[in-house]
């Protein structure tokens, strides 16, 4: 009787151990979505001040504004589309390029007291975002001075949200597992990585015209805290999905922005342990007529279909993920726990790019212990797809760890 309630004391220990080592896992997750969102609201800070501070140097005065100039600037910064020259009447004086459209830029850039009386508008602002054409634009407004300084005009610049805000996501969030969204203070997505949400209302769900409660609560929230998490359960297609969100919001030049990172964590209620042993479940996929055949045959659903069976067999997996022989992530299951597109020599994780490395070398198998790109500690095992002495890719599992 003494051995069996000492036994089952054991089961409890591991059973609480184990829910520590995940809440751990899941808090330093957590802490690093929210450490990378405020990098990337600091990196559109200063990439629009730069790109503000490059528009006043370069188009001062009225006279400035020409094609010469409109050229250079695009050059530079390639989210700069148009630039509108208006008089103090709001009647358009010239615009590159000469074929843009000019519809809605006043209604929607300028408010009714700025049409009223543009001689008032003495720095420069950001107004509302204008959508045209499927785009999403900022518009950023200077006054500018004629050259006999006895009246002020008004220059209009139209920046392309997806080239500005798409750059800095492939830049500073890749290969995180985030999504980012950027909206404003009138609850527009000004920018999102999924494009059919690309200047929607961010309460407004995707295919309804309905408001989603949850988004309406967590805008409440982002409008009264600067920093803060947010989570919420919604049954997207019969699979219940926690999606976390961490934003930031940044005040430029008149202008409110929430700064807003999104992850998707599956729960798949199905998903139970058949005792499969990972290393195993790896070996045994890493040879002939199993994985091999649709990686060579450039297959990539049914690459996927065998990284999702390997990851359904060991429900301890965090990630099972694939990497050419260039070391760059190509498939993987989950995809939003996986880095699809990293390449390891992007050195954005010494301990893991090294690793990688030296199995596309050796062709051996590495086992390692490593911090996560997206936070937490890791078990990373490394196994190379071979044909005899032939290189087909790497097969990458990651398993959580407490600590």
């Amino acid at each position: 009787m003494f051995k069996f309630i000492r036994s089952f004391l054991i089961v409890i220990f591991i059973l609480i151990l184990i829910t520590g080592c995940a809440s751990k896992f899941e808090k330093a997750q957590r802490k690093k979505q929210e450490a990378v969102t405020i990098i990337v609201s600091e990196k559109i800070s200063s990439y629009i001040t730069s790109l503000m501070s490059s528009l006043l140097e370069t188009v001062h005065k009225s006279s400035e504004v020409t094609y010469q100039n409109f050229q250079l600037l695009s050059e530079h910064f390639p989210e700069i589309s148009t630039l509108l020259l208006y008089n103090n009447d709001l009647e358009l004086l010239r615009k590159y390029p000469a074929t843009i459209s000019t519809d809605e830029v006043i209604e929607n850039c300028l408010t009714n007291q700025n049409r009223k009386d543009i001689s008032a508008i003495t720095k420069p602002f950001i107004g509302h975002s204008l959508y045209k054409n499927n785009d999403v634009y900022i518009c950023i407004t200077i006054p500018t001075s004629t050259d006999e300084k006895t009246e002020r005009n008004i220059l209009i610049i139209l920046v392309n949200t997806v080239i500005l805000f798409s750059k800095i996501e492939q830049e500073h969030i890749v290969p995180y597992p985030y999504s980012l969204i950027v909206i404003n203070d009138q609850q527009d997505v000004v920018y999102d990585s999924d494009p059919t949400r690309i200047g929607k209302d961010f309460l407004t769900k995707v295919n309804s015209n309905a408001y989603d409660p949850a988004l309406k609560n967590l805008y409440s929230m982002m409008k009264e805290n600067a920093r803060e998490y947010f989570i919420t359960d919604i049954e997207e297609k019969s699979l219940t999905q926690k999606k976390i969100f961490t934003w930031n919001t940044i005040q430029l030049f008149d202008e409110t922005f929430h700064i807003t990172l999104v992850r998707d964590i599956n729960r798949n209620k199905k998903k139970k342990s058949e005792n499969v042993y990972l290393l195993s479940t790896l070996r045994s996929y890493a040879i002939q007529d199993t994985l091999i055949d649709p990686i060579i045959e450039e297959q990539p659903k049914e690459i996927e279909k065998l990284l999702k069976h390997i990851y359904d067999l060991n429900p301890g997996a965090y990630s099972i993920q694939l990497a050419d022989t260039t070391g760059t992530i190509i498939n993987g299951w989950p995809l939003c726990n996986c880095a699809i597109g990293y390449l390891n020599n992007q050195n954005l994780n010494k301990s893991f790019d090294a690793a990688l490395d030296l199995v596309i070398t050796l062709k051996q198998e590495n086992i390692i212990q490593a911090p996560l790109f997206e936070g937490g500690e890791g078990k990373i095992t490394f196994i190379p797809v071979l044909v005899h002495e032939d290189l087909y890719g790497v097969l990458i599992a990651i398993e959580p760890q407490g600590n």
